[in-house]
């Protein structure tokens, strides 16, 4: 993947977090991924379940390729898919119940005040999918595409990136504590929640791990869950409420591309070996789905989520 084998166009690839609609995400990168002959990828990021599809599709990828990458975001989003009849319930049942918190008054408790056996349940699936232990090992090489998983430190508030060889399976249960959901996560003496709160996803940061201008993405390609434009005002409380979460989800998303075009407009004062123009681009999820539904993991849903992310990863690579 280095400079030297290949003139391909190389591409990292940002994995917006949001809950289930990162199932969309899933089914965009494995369409993105099967195109690997024409496209270097040289490094994937996300936050929270973005992070997990980032994550999912570097090993992946370094493992057994685009195919062996198909396999485990397939295997995974079956895995997480309400599928057993207690599962469907209690699912149908916190879903229904989100959607009520935005018009009546619902007690919320605390996940300290009950054991953390979704926490868990996370863990187990991502020890199932990826061997922790070879993260180090596939990082190590310089031709390796870079990892990045984000989260904030709570008690500082500083952002925090995981990359490469420190991505634990602790690091991907930082970048996903929603902190109404799970408790934070404590590591190395920081206590972390969910990567939404910090850089969602990771996008500049790919410019700090080269060094040289020619190691740098030519492209970054951000895959976006949460929509950018409505059609018209929304006015009823679910209407605002679900609005609001599609802006706050973006806001760091937005800053973080403004700061690649900041630099693309200052390229003619810059030192020509460390800086070059990084296009970014977008494959975006245009659907109006509320809230709520980034907590559905109805296999009906997640299925259809991961089929519209390769309907748009196939409109993207086309145009």
């Amino acid at each position: 993947m280095s400079e030297s084998r290949s003139p391909k166009p190389k591409i990292a690839i940002a994995c917006q977090g949001g809950g289930s609609h990162t199932a969309f995400t899933a089914g965009a990168l494995k369409r993105l991924l099967s195109r690997g002959g024409e496209y270097d990828f040289v490094g994937f990021s996300g936050a929270s379940g973005g992070a997990i599809c980032a994550l999912l599709s570097w090993y992946g990828f370094l493992s057994g390729g685009a195919g062996r990458a198909s396999e485990l975001l397939d295997s995974f989003w079956r895995e997480n898919s309400a599928s057993d009849y207690w599962d469907m319930v209690s699912n149908e049942l916190f879903v229904e119940g989100s959607r009520a918190a935005g018009l009546v008054a619902v007690p919320e408790v605390s996940p300290y005040l009950y054991p953390s056996l979704a926490k868990n349940r996370l863990r187990r699936m991502l020890e199932d999918h990826v061997d922790f232990g070879r993260v180090g090992e596939l990082s190590a090489s310089e031709d390796s595409p870079e990892l990045l998983v984000s989260a904030v430190e709570v008690r500082s508030g500083e952002f925090k990136i995981f990359r490469g060889s420190e991505v634990t399976v602790d690091a991907m249960l930082a970048s996903t504590a929603i902190p109404n959901l799970f408790r934070a996560v404590r590591i190395n003496g920081g206590t972390y929640w969910d990567g939404l709160f910090s850089q969602n996803p990771p996008v500049r940061e790919f410019l700090r791990g080269y060094g040289e201008a020619h190691r740098k993405p030519d492209e970054i390609w951000v895959i976006q869950v949460n929509p950018q434009k409505r059609a018209s005002e929304p006015t009823s409380m679910l209407d605002i409420l679900d609005r609001r979460n599609e802006l706050a989800g973006n806001l760091s998303l937005n800053q973080e591309v403004d700061s690649i075009e900041t630099i693309n407009r200052l390229l003619p004062h810059l030192p020509e070996d460390e800086y070059k123009k990084i296009r970014v681009r977008r494959i975006e999820m245009t659907r109006n789905l509320d809230a709520a539904s980034k907590l559905d993991r109805s296999p009906s849903f997640i299925k259809e989520m991961m089929r519209y992310g390769e309907e748009r990863g196939e409109e993207f690579l086309v145009h």
